[in-house]
């Protein structure tokens, strides 16, 4: 009887997970809350980053160069802030996450 329950409580987690993941891709970056940044596979955030990095709110493009050095800086940042709160805006930590890059360079 336990195994049923750990194994239905695991199932019902992976499919939550997968349906936030699913959620965040149907809706503008700029729009993005952390959590739907924290839902994305580990290997995809830094994809996130790079993806929003080159457009504004408005997700227009911004700029034709992508600082490849400052993204591999900025994920970590954002990770770690986004775990910290995440029902605040993926775009605020972003930026908040190059900020901080920014002044340790």
């Amino acid at each position: 009887m336990m195994k049923k329950t750990l194994v239905v409580a695991t199932l019902l987690a992976a499919s939550s997970l997968s349906m936030a993941a699913t959620t965040a891709a149907k809706k503008p970056v700029s729009q993005w809350k952390c959590e739907d940044f924290l839902a994305l596979d580990e290997s995809y955030q830094p994809k996130a980053i790079y993806f929003a990095e080159g457009f504004n709110k408005k997700d227009k493009p911004v700029d034709a160069v992508m600082d490849m050095d400052g993204i591999e800086k900025v994920v970590p940042l954002v990770v770690q802030e986004c775990q910290k709160a995440p029902k605040a805006s993926f775009w605020d930590k972003l930026k908040a996450g190059w900020d901080k890059a920014k002044a340790k360079l």
